[in-house]
């Protein structure tokens, strides 16, 4: 699994397994294949695409966009989540604002 620590400017785009304990300030997105965990902070919103997962353990303070993923909160989304297909988790002690 690829790891990263520090801050990320711009957007990402994640299609292998990876890990963030830092700062993205852009949107993420996550493509078919593709795996985030994120224990840190994205200042963005985050899109998870067909055949994509994402685990927010840290913080989105924009929305988070389950495309047709699997998505699992157990940190905090300031923004929505928008479930457009696959499946959405949120687990208890979980703090999100959601839209259906």
């Amino acid at each position: 699994m690829r790891t990263e620590y520090g801050q990320l400017e711009g957007d990402l785009d994640v299609s292998d397994h990876f890990a963030l304990y830092g700062l993205c300030a852009g949107d993420i997105t996550v493509h078919d294949g593709g795996a985030l965990h994120l224990y840190g902070m994205c200042a963005g919103n985050v899109d998870v695409k067909p055949g994509g997962c994402a685990r927010v353990y840290g913080l989105c303070t924009g929305d988070v966009v389950n495309n047709g993923g699997e998505v699992e909160v157990r940190g905090m989304v300031i923004g929505d989540i928008k479930k457009n297909g696959g499946a959405t988790v949120i687990q208890p002690g979980a703090k999100v604002r959601m839209v259906e």
